[in-house]
This record gives C-alpha cells, sequence and structure tokens, in this order.
C-alpha cells in the first residue's frame, strides 16, 4: 500500500495536493463505504498512522473529520473511535 504521506512528483496534473488528513480520511472512509470496515470496528489512531505511513495526529484530525461526518464516534474524550455507518444510511 502506498503511504499516505508520499508526495505527488512536480508537475503532476493529476496529483492530489489535499493535506494527509483528508487524504487518509477519505481512505478510511471508502473501506467503511466499501464494507471492509465493519459496523463497530474499533479504529485506534496509532494503528492507522502506522498503516498509512502517517503521525498520530495526522490520524487523529482524520477520524475527528470521520465523526463530524458520523462515519465513526466514540463514546469517551479517551476512547478510541468506532465505525458507526452503516450500509443502507
Amino acid at each position: 500500500m502506498q503511504a499516505i504521506s508520499d508526495l505527488p512528483i512536480l508537475h503532476d496534473m493529476d496529483a492530489d495536493y489535499a493535506p494527509q488528513y483528508v487524504k487518509l480520511a477519505r481512505a478510511i472512509r471508502d473501506k467503511i463505504e466499501s464494507g471492509d470496515l465493519a459496523h463497530l470496528a474499533p479504529l485506534p489512531a496509532a494503528d492507522l498512522a502506522a498503516e498509512y505511513g502517517v503521525s498520530v495526529r495526522v490520524a487523529c484530525v482524520s477520524l475527528a473529520m470521520l465523526a463530524a461526518n458520523r462515519y465513526v464516534t466514540r463514546v469517551g474524550a479517551f476512547a478510541p473511535y468506532h465505525v458507526s455507518w452503516q450500509a443502507g444510511q
């Protein structure tokens, strides 16, 4: 898997110049919508950071973005996020 942190090639017109947290949020959203991440699956930020080659802070901001869009949720400030989105919503 290509790391989210890889920079686009200079002068590549099809390159994605979105911030890392947006790219990661998109990747996670796609996995949720496709069913690769099941309902209530835990999403620890440290595990996502290691898997996608980004910092834990980038993973946390991505998860917060997904929470704002109701794909994930968490029960407390220090609890991990879980997938809350279900197919058909």
